[in-house]
């Protein structure tokens, strides 16, 4: 059972709700993808109707707010990269998505890619995930795998969109 400090304050929950994205944390099954499916996918939908530069500033901004969650929730929960803490895998997503189409077929592949680069941790993301700590480094690794299947995403999609 996880150990969190007697008590939590306001903003240490607002952190921990921000970094969990509320309950899609505490999923009993796969906590990072229930969070992309239910946070990234309408999140990227709403981010792709904005003009690229406006979406880019929403990752800009979201990027220090999140690893400042991520860095607040490791220390409440005193553990180290917890599961629970997802909303690094929202902001991967987001950076798979970003400047490409919410297409049904987009989505699904971006959320695969994702996954699959998140899980996988190819070079440089496996050296992300073990050398970088606290917020920043449970941050770093997703943002490199949402880069990874955002290469992957924007190659295939064409591909596919033309059979």
């Amino acid at each position: 059972m996880e150990r969190m400090k007697d008590r939590v304050d306001g903003l240490e929950a607002m952190a921990l709700s921000l970094a969990r994205l509320g309950v899609l944390g505490r999923s009993p099954a796969a906590p990072g993808t229930v969070a992309t499916l239910a946070a990234g996918i309408p999140s990227a939908w709403v981010v792709a109707q904005l003009p690229y530069g406006w979406a880019c500033l929403i990752l800009v901004l979201l990027f220090p707010a999140a690893c400042w969650a991520c860095d607040r929730a490791q220390q409440i929960l005193v553990k180290a990269d917890p599961g629970e803490v997802v909303v690094d895998e929202l902001m991967g997503f987001l950076v798979t998505m970003i400047g490409l189409p919410a297409t049904g077929l987009s989505l699904l592949l971006g959320a695969l890619f994702f996954r699959l680069f998140d899980i996988w941790k190819p070079w440089p993301v496996n050296v992300l995930d073990g050398e970088l700590h606290g917020g920043l480094g449970i941050m770093a690794d997703d943002v490199a795998a949402g880069l990874y299947a955002h290469a992957a995403v924007a190659f295939l999609l064409p591909l596919l969109e033309r059979l």
